[in-house]
């Protein structure tokens, strides 16, 4: 497991194509050394396996025989879970960025990339960034998303506030943004704790969108 990351770490698989899922599964397994993996098949028995014992991460295809992998999203938010997501799809459309992070999705990957680069993105999710697939464009707020964001400006951050949201939108973590900046990554996470305070904000996605309409992206 990549030493950034909690140990005991808990994953949910669903995907219907069973050679990737198997493929996708070992990729994992051998990455990330999940104290437990489940997966599943079909969408419903996922759903039911999150709503018995969230997970850390859901793994999801967008696409189910028995249901949309949205849906999963939707379900497990309204009842409350944080798990964290990425939704896989082989068919990426435009819309899709912008829809999912309103679902709080933190990952998005063209089914049709290497398995290197889904790892990237459970790596980049597990840390609390967000990983959008390059295949796609960038997620893009929507007036009734919009409504929802707190009505400050970027100048209610300080200057270094504003340096940090800025790395914290393009996806980077904090170790990331520390190497960025020259800054310790302990001084990263109070700036990201104060940033979300100060705006009134609770998850990097909601933040992002913030940022793409305050000109911080």
């Amino acid at each position: 497991m990549p030493s950034s990351l909690p140990s005991n770490l808990r994953f949910v698989l669903v995907d219907d194509t069973a050679t990737f899922r198997e493929l996708l599964r070992d990729s994992l397994q051998r990455r990330f050394r999940p104290t437990e993996l489940k997966d599943f098949a079909n969408g419903k028995d996922a759903l039911a396996s999150c709503l018995a014992s969230p997970p850390d991460l859901l793994i999801a295809d967008l696409y189910l025989r028995d249901m949309d992998g949205r849906d999963i999203v939707r379900e497990l938010r309204r009842q409350g879970h944080n798990t964290r997501v990425v939704v896989l799809t082989a068919h990426p459309e435009a819309q899709l960025p912008a829809e999912l992070v309103s679902l709080g999705v933190a990952g998005f990957v063209d089914k049709n990339s290497p398995l290197e680069q889904i790892d990237r993105a459970v790596q980049c999710v597990l840390e609390g960034g967000m990983f959008f697939s390059a295949t796609v464009p960038p997620p893009v707020p929507t007036l009734d998303l919009e409504a929802s964001l707190p009505r400050l400006g970027a100048s209610a951050l300080s200057d270094r506030e504003q340096e940090v949201v800025r790395f914290v939108a393009r996806g980077l973590v904090s170790k990331e943004v520390a190497s960025q900046l020259g800054l310790s990554t302990r001084t990263v996470e109070k700036h990201r704790a104060r940033i979300l305070a100060k705006l009134g904000l609770h998850d990097v996605p909601t933040l992002v969108r913030w940022c793409l309409r305050n000109g911080l992206g």
